[in-house]
């Protein structure tokens, strides 16, 4: 990339003219210095070049996947509407369990794994939204560094926060009463158990 002077996320960096037609003699100079560089074929050389051209001229793939889903159901997770913890006058632990349920927060995806995603709320701890969490969202549409409206549930006595989409409108975390804060404020919000 830097001796093509080819940035990730600027497909105009990569010799692409207004009329958009590759410039050929660039390629075949930086092919032939490659290969000899490496000691691999030009063939070689050609079918990586074509790898990161192809890279940093299309979309995201999952972006390109899932783009009519996202425009179908684009207010599931939105940021519109959305405030900031700090903007509630929401600075800790303890005073996001007194408020419990708190709904439509931007926040912003720390890490994608199996189970669901981390999302960063600004204060002490990620928050979890847990695959069960997402609706009818995929996970795999789900990218690190996205904004994300969420809703907050849940807050355990350990400090872990559990997040459902904004927009679902779940009910709090009615799980073990060890395990998780539910808002006195709110009490007619919990689930009720079957017997």
């Amino acid at each position: 990339l830097k001796e093509l002077n080819w940035k990730l996320g600027d497909p105009t960096s990569v010799g692409v003219d207004k009329d958009t037609k590759v410039q050929p003699e660039h390629r075949q100079r930086i092919t032939k210095k490659a290969a000899a560089l490496f000691g691999i074929s030009d063939e070689r050389v050609q079918t990586v070049i074509g790898h990161l051209f192809f890279s940093i001229t299309s979309p995201d793939p999952r972006l390109r996947q899932n783009a009519s889903y996202t425009k179908e159901k684009s207010i599931i997770g939105s940021t519109d509407g959305c405030s900031t913890l700090s903007e509630r006058g929401i600075d800790s632990l303890n005073e996001l369990r007194e408020r419990l349920p708190v709904r439509n927060i931007a926040s912003h995806v720390r890490n994608v794994v199996d189970f669901g995603v981390f999302a960063d709320l600004n204060i002490e701890e990620d928050g979890l939204l847990h695959r069960s969490k997402m609706g009818s969202v995929p996970l795999d549409s789900i990218m690190v560094g996205q904004e994300l409206g969420v809703d907050i549930l849940g807050v355990s006595d350990s400090g872990k926060i559990s997040l459902a989409l904004s927009g679902l409108n779940l009910h709090l975390d009615d799980g073990d009463s060890s395990k998780c804060t539910i808002s006195k404020a709110n009490p007619s919000s919990r689930k009720r158990r079957r017997k």
